[in-house]
């Protein structure tokens, strides 16, 4: 889903609305999606989010990208509009994320919750563009065994 030119937006907790203004113009449109990063710290530094795998043993790796990375796919005329969740947790997490009161917006399903393959939820036809960003924000917020500066980055996709 990468090959088209992304619109960049950096964003925290408390300064979010260009990434809800620009989902609410996809959702109305009905194409596009978004990619969230978050920015983490490691004892080196800023690391790099969703960096690829490399060599050998990826081949083999049971599990995602050790920093998560969410997507979120607007509704079409042909399919409803779906958020996903690639984690690096050999677990289901939709159990942890509720567990921890983190719940999904009100209506919607879960398509799947793969250790290998992540979490994806179909979402309402009638779900507010900030409940869904705010939730992602805290599930990865959660899933992620590294600490978070609180910056992200929105990759914005017309479709």
């Amino acid at each position: 889903m990468a090959s088209a030119k992304a619109e960049q937006i950096e964003f925290d907790h408390t300064d979010w609305a260009r990434v809800v203004d620009r989902a609410t113009e996809l959702a109305a449109a009905r194409r596009g999606w978004i990619n969230l990063y978050p920015e983490v710290e490691d004892e080196h530094g800023l690391a790099q989010p969703g960096g690829p795998v490399v060599g050998l043993g990826a081949i083999f790796r049971a599990k995602g990208p050790t920093v998560p990375m969410a997507t979120w796919l607007m509704a079409t005329d042909k399919a409803p509009g779906t958020v996903g969740l690639e984690h690096g947790l050999r677990s289901k997490v939709l159990p942890r994320l509720r567990e921890h009161g983190i719940e999904p917006p009100p209506g919607s399903f879960r398509l799947q919750d793969n250790s290998r393959r992540g979490l994806v939820i179909r979402l309402p036809a009638d779900v507010e563009p900030a409940a869904v960003l705010a939730w992602l924000m805290e599930a990865v917020d959660d899933l992620c065994p590294l600490q978070l500066t609180g910056q992200w980055l929105a990759e914005v996709y017309e479709g």
